[in-house]
C-alpha cells in the first residue's frame, strides 16, 4: 500500500542533499566505476529512505541495498527465516528471543555494529523519530516488540509485549532494518537523517535528486563479501513506454513494473529478457463503507461476485497470475486456510443481492489513477462492463494522485495493493484492516468490532490450530459478511533486463542487488 510522504519537499530538499554531499564526499567514485555500474529505470521517486517512515514501492526498491535486518526471509525457500546480522537465535519462551549478532560488521561510516545499535533501532527514539513525534508506518509490524535488551556487545534479547508466535518474522519484516545509533543521533532530525542514512547494507547512498535519480556505491567493507556492482543508479522514468525505450536503447540495464503488453518488444531482442512473476502481494479495490450506497454489505458483495477474475487475468496478464481464495496467500503456512472457498464469479447471485438491498441503479464512484499499477485503466474499464452486466452503475472519476483519492469524504471505490510483509495474516490483511491499518485509520473507510477482537486474539495466540481457526473467521468477515474490499488477484512484478545481468527477482517488491542474490549463488 502506498502511503503519503510526511513532508516530502523538506525530506529531500537542497539543504538536506548538501548534508549527503558533506558526509559522502567521494561521489566521483560512482562515476569512476562505470564499468560495473548498474542502471535501473523505475517508475517513482522514493518518499523516503527510512524504512520506518514509508513502505511505498519506490522506497522498498532502494532501502534493501542500504540496510540489513537481523533475520532475513529466504525467497528461494518459501520465505523461511535465514541469518543476516544475527548469526543464530533461540526462543527462550513465548515472548523472548535471544540472538547472537554477527561480529566484525561495520556501518557505512566505518563505525562498528553492536548490540547498542539493535537496542536503539527498536526503541521509541528511532521508531517514533527525533522528539518521538511519530508519523511512522513501523508500528504495523513492530508494535508487539517491547524492547531489545543488551546482553553483551554482540548479544541481545528481544522482548515482546505478550506471547508472540511471529517474533522471528517481525525481525525480518519491513521497518526492522538496523540503523546506526551514532549517525541517527548526530543527524538530529528526520530531514538530515534521510539525506544521509547510515546502514550496514551492501551499498551506501551518495546522491538523491528529487524525481530524477538515487545513486549508490558499493560498501567496500560489507560483511557479506564484495557487492556485485561498484555503483547503482535508480533512474526515475515514470512512463512505462519511456522505460521500455530506455532498455531497448541500452540506456538502462533493468526496468521495473513491466506490463504484459510490452513483453513482446523486449523478448524479440536476443540480448534482453523478461523476468518476474507472482509476488507476495494482493491487488484489491478498497470500498468506502461510509458511502450511502456502499454502506450496504450486500452491494459490496455484489461488486465482487460480478467480476470474472479469470477472464481479467487471461486478457491482461497472459494468464500468469493466480487468484487467491480470499485475502490470504499459501506462504502463510499453517495459518493458510487452503479449503476456504474460491472467489466466485456469479452474476446471478450478484443481481439477487442487489434486489434484496433495494439497489435502484444509484451511481457508485470509482476514483481511478492513470496506471499507477500496470494495466490499471484497462482493468478498470473491463470491470465497469462486468458490473454493468450485473446491474451495477459504477462510474470512473479520474484522479491525479493519491492525495485526491484520500481526501475525505472519499465515498468511492479505489485501487490498492498489499504486500505480505510477514508470511502471516498479521503481516498482510491485518495491517490493512486492523484498527491501526490503512482502512480504519488512514482512510477511515471501514471498521468491524468482531474483526478487531479476533485480530487481538490472533496476536496472542501461539497454537497453530487455534491461529488457523481465528484466521478463518476473520476471512469470513472480510470476504462475505462485511467486506472492506474486493480482492482482484495476486499481484505480479515483471521486469525487463539485459540477459547478461545476473540477477533474480524475489517474492516481494524489494529488490536485492547484493552478493546474496540467488542468481549469483547459482554460479
Amino acid at each position: 500500500m502506498a502511503l503519503p510522504a510526511p513532508t516530502r519537499r523538506h525530506l529531500i530538499g537542497g539543504a538536506a542533499l548538501s548534508v549527503a554531499a558533506a558526509q559522502f564526499p567521494d561521489r566521483a567514485a560512482a562515476q569512476a566505476a562505470a564499468s560495473r555500474r548498474l542502471t535501473i529505470g523505475m517508475s517513482g521517486f522514493p518518499q523516503s529512505l527510512e524504512p520506518v517512515l514509508s513502505n511505498q514501492t519506490a522506497t522498498r526498491r532502494v532501502v534493501p541495498q542500504i540496510f540489513d535486518t537481523l533475520i532475513a526471509f529466504d525467497h528461494t525457500r518459501g520465505m523461511a527465516p535465514r541469518p543476516s546480522l544475527a548469526t543464530r537465535w533461540e526462543r527462550l519462551d513465548a515472548r523472548r528471543l535471544r540472538l547472537a549478532l554477527r561480529e566484525g560488521v561495520v556501518f557505512h561510516d566505518g563505525s562498528p555494529f553492536t548490540a547498542e545499535d539493535v537496542a536503539f533501532t527498536f526503541s521509541p527514539d528511532h521508531l517514533l523519530g527525533p522528539g518521538r513525534e511519530g508519523r511512522v508506518v513501523s508500528m504495523q509490524t513492530l508494535e508487539r516488540i517491547e524492547r531489545a535488551e543488551v546482553v553483551g556487545p554482540h548479544e541481545v534479547i528481544i522482548h515482546a509485549k505478550g506471547d508472540d508466535a511471529l517474533l522471528e518474522q517481525r525481525l525480518a519484516a519491513w521497518a526492522s532494518e538496523i540503523v546506526s545509533r551514532r549517525a541517527f543521533e548526530a543527524a538530529g532530525s528526520w530531514e538530515r537523517w534521510m539525506a544521509a542514512p547510515v546502514g550496514t547494507g551492501p551499498y551506501r547512498l551518495v546522491e538523491q535528486r528529487l524525481d530524477r535519480n538515487v545513486s549508490l556505491v558499493a560498501h567496500g567493507a560489507y560483511w557479506g563479501g564484495r557487492p556485485p556492482h561498484d555503483a547503482i543508479e535508480f533512474r526515475i522514468i515514470p512512463e512505462l513506454a519511456s522505460r521500455v525505450n530506455a532498455l531497448l536503447a541500452g540506456e538502462v540495464d533493468l526496468i521495473t513494473d513491466l506490463a504484459p503488453d510490452q513483453f513482446a518488444d523486449i523478448e524479440r531482442r536476443p540480448e534482453l529478457q523478461v523476468t518476474g512473476g507472482p509476488v507476495q502481494n494482493i491487488r484489491y479495490l478498497m470500498l468506502d463503507t461510509n458511502d450511502p450506497v456502499l454502506r450496504d454489505a450486500r452491494i459490496r458483495r455484489a461488486l465482487s461476485l460480478a467480476l470474472d477474475r479469470r477472464l481479467l487475468i487471461e486478457a491482461l496478464w497472459q494468464n500468469r497470475l493466480p487468484v487467491p481464495n480470499g485475502f490470504q496467500l499459501p506462504s502463510y503456512g499453517a495459518a493458510h486456510v487452503a479449503e476456504f472457498p474460491a472467489l466466485d464469479h456469479d452474476p446471478e447471485q450478484a443481481r439477487a443481492l442487489l434486489r434484496a438491498a433495494g439497489y435502484a441503479g444509484q451511481p457508485i464512484t470509482y476514483k481511478l489513477l492513470a496506471n499507477y499499477y500496470p494495466n490499471q485503466v484497462s482493468g478498470a474499464q473491463a470491470m465497469i462492463e462486468m458490473w454493468r452486466a450485473a446491474g451495477l452503475n459504477v462510474r470512473i472519476e479520474m484522479q491525479e494522485n493519491f492525495s485526491q483519492i484520500y481526501r475525505k469524504p472519499i465515498h468511492a471505490i479505489f485501487d490498492s495493493s498489499s504486500t505480505a510483509i510477514m508470511p502471516d495474516p498479521l503481516g498482510h490483511a491485518w495491517r490493512e484492516f486492523g484498527p491501526a491499518g490503512t482502512a480504519p485509520q488512514m482512510t477511515g473507510t471501514w471498521s468491524n468490532t468482531e474483526y478487531f477482537a479476533l485480530g487481538a486474539r490472533l496476536q496472542d495466540a501461539t497454537d497453530a490450530a487455534e491461529r488457523r481457526r481465528i484466521h478463518r473467521r476473520m476471512l469470513e468477515i472480510i470476504t462475505v459478511e462485511d467486506p472492506p474490499c474486493v480482492v482482484l488477484h495476486t499481484s505480479g512484478q515483471f521486469y525487463g533486463k539485459r540477459r547478461s545481468l545476473r540477477w533474480t527477482p524475489g517474492q516481494t517488491l524489494d529488490l536485492d542487488f547484493g552478493p546474496f542474490n540467488p542468481a549469483l549463488a547459482q554460479g
